[in-house]
């Protein structure tokens, strides 16, 4: 019996939760006996550890001479084209990103646009060409939020369904003990230095809750040096360290005394429910999608409220067992994989 072929398309594998999300599913789908591929379409980048024997294609885009408005139309012919010649007729292609969406919203094959995110926050202006985009085939949101807020942002003709984030619990906790941390007693944030992140409501705050633990910074981003720059006005230098991207950023979470997320808005929140497996007392921002899909109400605070933000950072770190909970079974991937595998043309 023909093994079915999943193709997973994406800009990249820089760090991030979209490109994090897409290795599990990955491997996943595999462990189900599907033959997985992904397809780069603009760098061939990847920063982090993938098996060797993961099949990755990187699809060359040098078509900046064909005008604009047909662009994204003659760009999907030929990745169609690449992909049945590198992959075989697949049965399933997963777009990630807005900048395959661009692309593969205009191809034949079976697609499904993934959207790891609130759209109408994470992008100010939804003009034409973007409702253009996500009209055009049918979608999968990651979590009841980014559902709700997509239907109510586009009047698409095809369905959205929900199909959660998940998190490959023994992989999380195998990778988890490749290190210890130098530090001790930290409260951990992991994340892009994005707007939506807010890093400054998280920095003023964890400067007003008085506490003493070290606040461990992970990852990279446009406003990481304006984060440095606030972190040295309210002279906590020496305690606020800039970890920089991590390939295995587990080690980290596993040895926290807290996590904190202090976002505008999520999609989902996958980051959250790594702590979880990991037995991480996790405290976010109750944003428009994701974190109170996934965490009691004592563990969120109101979005850009930062007394209320310092008041649960100084609480959770004093009684960190409050805020300790259980990763929810639906979280899992042997409860969503099968979700996917039903989209898959019969």
């Amino acid at each position: 019996m023909k093994k079915p072929i999943i193709v997973l398309a994406i800009q990249s594998l820089e760090g991030g939760g979209a490109e994090r999300l897409l290795l599990t599913l990955a491997k996943w789908f595999e462990k189900q006996g599907c033959e997985v591929h992904i397809v780069l379409i603009l760098r061939n980048q990847i920063e982090y550890e993938i098996d060797d024997n993961l099949k990755i294609h990187h699809f060359k885009q040098y078509y900046r001479w064909i005008p604009r408005t047909i662009r994204a139309k003659i760009s999907a012919l030929l990745l169609d084209k690449f992909i049945i010649k590198k992959c075989g007729y697949p049965d399933l292609v997963l777009s990630n990103l807005i900048v395959a969406d661009r692309v593969l919203c205009h191809s034949k094959l079976n697609v499904y646009l993934l959207i790891h995110s609130a759209m109408s926050k994470e992008y100010k202006s939804l003009n034409t060409r973007l409702k253009n985009i996500y009209n055009k085939k049918p979608v999968v949101c990651v979590s009841d939020g980014v559902k709700r807020d997509f239907d109510k942002t586009f009047n698409s003709p095809y369905p959205s369904i929900v199909i959660h984030n998940f998190t490959d619990v023994d992989f999380v906790k195998q990778q988890s003990t490749r290190f210890c941390p130098m530090q001790k007693d930290y409260v951990v944030h992991a994340g892009r230095f994005s707007p939506e992140k807010r890093h400054d409501i998280l920095i003023k705050a964890y400067h007003q809750s008085g506490i003493n633990n070290p606040l461990l910074l992970i990852g990279k981003g446009k406003l990481k040096q304006q984060c440095k720059d606030l972190v040295n006005n309210l002279g906590l230098e020496k305690k606020v360290i800039f970890m920089g991207f991590q390939t295995n950023p587990y080690p980290f979470i596993k040895n926290a005394k807290l996590m904190v997320l202090s976002s505008d808005f999520e999609g989902f929140g996958l980051v959250i429910t790594e702590a979880l497996a990991l037995g991480t007392p996790v405290i976010s921002t109750d944003c428009q999608s994701g974190p109170a899909e996934i965490l009691p109400k004592n563990n969120l605070t109101p979005v850009g409220d930062i007394d209320a933000l310092a008041n649960k950072i100084a609480d959770a770190v004093q009684t960190p067992n409050k805020y300790k909970t259980d990763l929810k079974d639906e979280f899992l991937p042997e409860n969503q994989i099968a979700k996917y595998l039903s989209l898959i043309e019969k």
